[in-house]
């Protein structure tokens, strides 16, 4: 695991670094974090652990990664979509416009560590 959860700092250009790795407990980055705050039912998207399955058995995969980008867009046009909403998804369902809906749980223990990274910019 790689570890960037800290600031850099030089005295002789006054300047700070920091950067923080997105993951869950060492794992994944960004789209496996949202998949793991989802708070709504997502039906459509835990369907797609089926069509994974289906692929390792006809000897074929697909990268975590873009799995997880797969079931995080799939979670926001099928499962928090309205259907008049999925007729402009482009607009309506993509991550800036789920961001101002309520399907993420912010308040997510997964969260915390990124909460108090963030508390070092005050």
């Amino acid at each position: 695991m790689v570890s960037c959860n800290h600031f850099i700092k030089s005295e002789s250009l006054d300047i700070k670094i920091a950067c923080y790795m997105t993951n869950v407990d060492g794992y994944g980055e960004l789209e496996t974090v949202l998949k793991k705050i989802k708070s709504k039912d997502s039906p459509f998207a835990d369907c797609l652990e089926h069509w994974k399955k289906c692929l390792e058995e006809k000897s074929q995969s697909i990268k975590d990664k873009d799995f997880d980008k797969f079931w995080v867009n799939t979670y926001q046009r099928f499962d928090c979509c309205s259907k008049k909403e999925q007729k402009q998804a482009g607009r309506k369902c993509n991550t800036e416009a789920s961001m101002k809906k309520d399907i993420w749980d912010f308040e997510h223990s997964v969260l915390d560590k990124l909460k108090e990274f963030l508390k070092l910019f005050n």
